[in-house]
Order: C-alpha cells, then structure tokens, then sequence
C-alpha cells in the first residue's frame, strides 16, 4: 500500500477484520508485536526471524514494502548495545523512492530512520566508484555511446575484421555502434568478465554456467544480434555452435573495449556495477573491510527475482565485504524481466549461487487484489512447475467482475475498447483504465483512435512507436504511395523515389556506389513518375545490396515496391510496407521489450486501418494527431514528478512488462488468444513458464473490474482463446 501513513494502514487492516465473517482471517489481522506494528502472522515470521539469510517470497499486494522496513524495526530492537545498520537494495527509482518515503513518513520508523540506507544498485556502484576513478564520466545518451565506440574504441575494433567492416560501412555504422556497445553491456550482464574468461575454455564455461540456470534466450538474443549485424555467419555449422565464432569475432575485442573505457574514465550504466564489482574483490583480497559506522550489518534485496548474473556478484561481494548475509524479498512468479538477462532461479534456489543456508518465508495476504482475482491468478501460476508453491488468500472478500469479451476481430475490439474508456471516464469521479498487451503493436492503434475522440492518455516512452523515425518512413511512404502515379513537378521526384524505396526493401540502405548506379540507370529512362521508374528498376543489372546476378536481386526489390505501389487500400498498403521492406524494422528508440518480440510491427495498424479504405489522407490526418498528442507527454523520467497533468490521466497504455507494481479499476487485457498469449516463439517449458507469468502480472492489476478481450481473428487468421483462460477457470466463458 504505498504511501499510506501508520494510522491509514491499522484502519485498513482493522476495517477488514471487523468485516470478516471469517475467524481465521480474524486472527491474521491481530497484532503479534507492539500496537504500532500491525503485521499479519506471515509478516511476523518473517520480521521476527533471528537470521541474516532470510529469503522472503512477496507475491502481488502482500505488503512486501511494508515488511522490509518492519523487519529492520524488529532487528534494531532485539539489538541489546550497538544499533545495526541496513542496506536495502532496489533496482528502480521508483521502489527506491517508495521505501524512502514510507520510511521518512510513518511515525512508527522513526527510531530505524538514521540507520537505514536505501539505494538503487546503479547508484551505490557510481558511488562507490566516484572516489576512486578520476573525473569519471557516464556514457549513457546514444550521442555519447557512438562516440566513444568509434574515437576512445576505435583500435580495438579496427583489429577485428567484421567489425571494422560493419563499423566503416556507412549503410550500416550508426544502427551498429548502437547494437555494438549494447551486446557490450549484455556480455556484462550476463556475468563474462574480461579479466576471468580470457582463454576459450573460460569463456565457454561461462556459456555453460548460463545455460544451466536456464538463461538460453538471453543468450540466443546475442546471437541473433551478432547475425545480424554480420559479425558471424549464419552458416549450418555456426547455426549448431556459434560460441566460437563469437568468442573469435567479439569477445577479444569486448576485452579490450573494457580497459580503454575505464583507462578513459568512462561508464555504462552496466559498468558502475562492474567496476565496482572488481574493485570490491581487490578490497576483499586485500583483508581491507568497513568497520564502525561504516559497516552495515544487514544488506536486504528487493525484487531479487529479476537481477542478472552480475548483480548477483556485486551482491554477493557486498555482503562479504560488510561480512554479513543477504536477505532476499522478490516474488517468483514475477519474474518477468528474463530477456534482460535476469533468470528465476537465483531466488528459487539461492543456496545453489549465493552459497549459504537460507530460511524462507511466504506472506500469504493479498491486500490489494478481489478475493476472486487472486483465487484465479493462484490457480493460473499453478500450472508453472519450477516455482515455488504458496497459499495465497485475499484479505477482502469483495470481487471484480470479470468479463471475457468475445469480438470477431481487431476493429471491433478497438471499438469495444472505446466504450469501455468512454464509460470509464463519465461520471464526477473518472476510473482508471489500463490496456495491457503482450507486446507494442497491439498497442499502436489505440494510441491513434483515442488521440482522434480526444481521451486524453499516457503511455511510456518506449511505447512511444508513433514518434519513431521508422514511423515517420512509414508516413512519408505512405504519401508516396498516394502520389506515385502523378507526373513530376505535382508528384514526387520519381527517380529520388525510387532510390528512398529500395533503400528499404532490405535490411541496411543503399551503398553510396550501389545508390549512384541505381539512380544513373532510371535516369537514363527518364521516367515521367514513380511507377514508370520502378519498370526501369526490373532491368537495372547492377550492384543491389549485394551481387544481381542475372537481375535476380532488381526482381526481388521490383516485386516489392510493386506490391506496396499497387495496394489500393490504406490498410493492403500497410501490410505490404510491413511484409517487405525490412529496412522499417527497426528498434524503437528506448525499447524495452523482449527477445520474443518478433513480428512486423505495423501488422495491428494494418487491420486498424481497414475502415479508412483508400482516403490516405484521412488515415495521415489521425496519425499525425495522435503523434502530437504523445509529443505533448513527459518522458518516462518525468513520470513521477508532480503536476504532470498528462500522467494523471485516466487512461493508460501499456505493455505487460511495464504493468508490474502498477494498479488500476479497470483492466482491459488485449488480444487474450494463443497467438499472443502465450507467444508463439516461446517453446520451451522454461519460455512457456515465463508467458505465463507474464500474463499473471496482467491479470493481477485491476481493483474492480477486469476485461479480457477474445478475437475471433487475428491479422486475418482464425485465431482461439488464450489456454490462460481454462487454467484460469474461464473455459466456459471463453
């Protein structure tokens, strides 16, 4: 319950157990400590356990935030000299700021206030470092990390072949420094250390270590990024084991980016805790500790379920460094953050990592969930096998109602959605409404249609697709498009056209040789518009982003500026952007989405735009609006500040991963069918488990109402309900 003062929580509390025809909930609501403590029975185990390796499993609404800071109150009072001191560890700024505000407003931590410490991991590691890195700087904007790789790293990769060609290729260098420093980081994340994995056996054994505690797709998502950007082959052998071309082609050269950075002042993010990390392990081999009030005697972890392999480490070097354990608070089947290189196990086994003994505790009181919600979540997450097993209750014996809503397809979902908003916002009091989805195209046409009826909403800024640069090709392609058949001057430079179109039909634009060819071929055909261009283009015979052998590659790139050329409609004109020009494919700004995301992503705005039929201009007006209207929003950063007008508006727009912690009245989960839910490209039963708690992080936001949206089709296929709904008990409504 965050934000609530002491005497809001024990009227709360006190409100349910007067209003419980239930004895044993009775007795859960009784105080087991002092008046002002007010902790349920699993609370207080957990409060009042005398060891330092504790681990407590926190699902959804259980009063996690509260039992941390009444853990540090009972430990500092059962202290008979000298006070301990606590360190407690989040990964947000947002669970940092909540803890501190509970802690400086509820008169009951005034005693523990001076000796609680609470910090985001990024931020102790900067630091800890400061001090001890001259003039240390972070390289964190997208400006600054393209200039550090090619001027600070520049000899590192000028000796690595694919590299040097990737990094000097002008089609190809700005999106590939980009992914370049960011496989950087995820090496970092994921453990490798360039001062311990130097030799292959190392580093494979590295590879192997990941493997067993179930992080493949963290790993595959490597991979793929590597083939993508050409640094290894995508040949049968390398599909089988492509580590050694990886540790061939990159790990060499990741090496020894790490030192000239740091002999360079310069950080990632990922490195304020790599760094530290190193420097922690030299303090430890030196027998040098924190002693006095430097010392804390006590280091709790929230939200342990969603660190990465060196999180863990820092930790783990922490904790030794102060010569205590750590306490561990997360929730299992949370564990949703898996494609950022976080894996479960850690908190389903933290003796097998962390090394030592560990007592567990379950808080068993959902505070802020309908009794029929967490009964339906409890018995969506059993059907997970690698979790671990809890009784779960609700403290209210109100229910939500819960409606499974069954629509033939997208346009009547977006229409039924628009009710519900509409409904949702009459009255002097407007309720919340949140629309989950799995993943940022659901999202997209929601943005627009609810700009055009002007509900005003806020979605965060990596859902923000509509201001992306490949949003504004889709638009200027879609004007082209409308205007391919007029003669120049009234219509576009046909062969200039052209040349913009092939520059998408693959991957990586036009070389500059392979551009000027192109455009010397159709301007010697002298064209009057694009389409007449594009029959010069069938018998263009020179070089096409690669070898054009017998004009193979001018057909292919012919087929499809014909497809998009000939469309009639806005929605058929989408769908041949989406379909093939990969050269639209691209990462969104600050994505911060998963390694399942994989399909065309303006497929959901193709369908949406079916009742525009061929009025373009229609279709560009509402967009560009919509644009607008997310032009107008803060930044993610911005979110939590006060007087942000927009961020207080009713609606809201989100993918699953960013609904965790979040509640609302009204839920409305998008695209409840097995196409989306679970995803297609999960497979494994480690990937299946990770959907399904995905969607248990969905279905557990609403406080009345909850809405689970069924399409009859999907992007034009017959498509079936979710299997979530029968493991929820809804197969009779689905």
């Amino acid at each position: 319950m965050p934000g609530f003062a002491a005497v809001a929580w024990v009227q709360f509390r006190t409100s349910i157990a007067q209003n419980s025809g239930s004895s044993e909930k009775r007795q859960t609501m009784e105080t087991v400590a002092a008046p002002e403590v007010w902790l349920d029975s699993s609370q207080q185990r957990f409060c009042s356990d005398p060891g330092t390796a504790v681990r407590l499993l926190a699902p959804a609404g259980s009063g996690k935030t509260h039992s941390i800071l009444h853990r540090c109150l009972a430990v500092a009072r059962r202290a008979s000299e000298e006070k301990p001191r606590f360190l407690v560890f989040t990964f947000t700024r947002a669970a940092r700021d909540e803890l501190a505000t509970r802690l400086h407003d509820v008169p009951a931590f005034d005693e523990i206030r001076a000796l609680v410490d609470v910090s985001t991991v990024n931020s102790w590691g900067f630091r800890w470092l400061r001090p001890r890195l001259t003039n240390a700087r972070l390289v964190a904007s997208t400006t600054d990390r393209y200039f550090c790789l090619m001027n600070v790293l520049q000899p590192a990769w000028q000796r690595e072949e694919k590299l040097k060609a990737l990094l000097t290729d002008s089609r190809r260098r700005s999106r590939g420094a980009r992914q370049v420093m960011d496989l950087a980081d995820q090496l970092k994340g994921l453990g490798f250390r360039h001062d311990r994995d130097g030799t292959e056996a190392q580093f494979h054994a590295h590879v192997d270590w990941l493997t067993d505690r179930g992080m493949e797709g963290s790993l595959r998502a490597i991979v793929e990024t590597l083939r993508a950007i050409e640094v290894i082959d995508d040949t049968p052998g390398d599909a089988a084991d492509p580590w050694p071309l990886v540790y061939a082609r990159f790990f060499d050269f990741w090496r020894e980016a790490i030192e000239r950075m740091h002999a360079s002042a310069l950080l990632t993010l990922e490195d304020q805790k790599y760094w530290a990390l190193l420097g922690i392990e030299e303090q430890l081999r030196d027998g040098r500790a924190p002693t006095g009030s430097q010392r804390f005697s006590h280091i709790l972890v929230d939200e342990f379920q969603d660190i990465n392999p060196l999180d863990l480490e820092l930790l783990k070097a922490i904790a030794a460094l102060h010569r205590t354990s750590l306490t561990i608070v997360g929730d299992d089947d949370q564990a949703i953050f898996e494609w950022r290189g976080a894996t479960p196990e850690f908190i389903l086994e933290p003796e097998r990592d962390i090394g030592c003994a560990y007592t567990s505790h379950v808080l068993e009181v959902n505070y802020r969930s309908p009794r029929n919600i967490v009964e339906m979540s409890q018995r969506l997450i059993a059907h997970n096998r690698r979790r671990v097993l809890k009784h779960v209750r609700a403290a209210s014996d109100s229910t939500a109602e819960v409606h499974v809503v069954r629509v033939p397809n997208l346009q009547s979902g977006i229409e039924r959605v628009l009710e519900l908003a509409r409904s949702a916002l009459t009255g002097p009091r407007p309720e919340t409404l949140a629309l989950i989805g799995r993943k940022r195209s659901q999202i997209i046409p929601y943005q627009i249609v609810f700009a055009r009826h002007d509900i005003a909403f806020c979605a965060a800024e990596d859902l923000h697709v509509l201001l992306s640069d490949a949003f504004d090709e889709l638009k200027n392609a879609l004007a082209l498009k409308a205007q391919a058949s007029n003669p120049s001057p009234f219509g576009p430079d046909p062969v200039e056209a052209l040349v913009k179109l092939a520059d998408k039909v693959r991957r990586y634009p036009l070389s500059k040789v392979d551009r000027g060819g192109l455009r010397t071929h159709v301007l010697a055909a002298r064209p009057p518009n694009v389409v007449s261009a594009l029959e010069a283009l069938y018998s263009y015979r020179g070089p096409l982003k690669g070898a054009n052998a017998d004009g193979e590659r001018s057909a292919e790139f012919y087929a499809a500026i014909r497809a998009l050329l000939q469309a009639e409609s806005v929605a058929d004109t989408i769908r041949a952007l989406s379909l093939h020009f990969e050269g639209l494919q691209r990462d969104y700004g600050k994505s911060l989405d998963d390694i399942f995301f994989l399909d065309p992503p303006f497929l959901h705005l193709a369908e949406y735009a079916t009742p525009y039929g061929s009025d373009f201009a229609a279709f560009y007006r509402d967009i560009e609006k919509a644009a607008t209207t997310l032009a107008r929003l803060p930044s993610d950063a911005d979110a939590d500040q006060p007087g942000q007008a927009p961020w207080n508006a009713p609606v809201h727009l989100m993918t699953a991963l960013r609904a965790k912690g979040k509640e609302f009245d009204n839920v409305v989960v998008l695209d409840c069918n097995s196409d989306i839910w679970p995803s297609p490209f999960a497979i494994t039963e480690r990937e299946l488990e990770a959907e399904r708690r995905l969607f248990y992080v969905a279905i557990t936001r609403p406080r009345r109402r909850l809405y689970l949206l069924v399409d009859g089709t999907i992007l034009g296929r017959a498509s079936s309900p979710s299997p979530y709904l029968a493991e929820m008990g809804l197969a009779n409504d689905a």
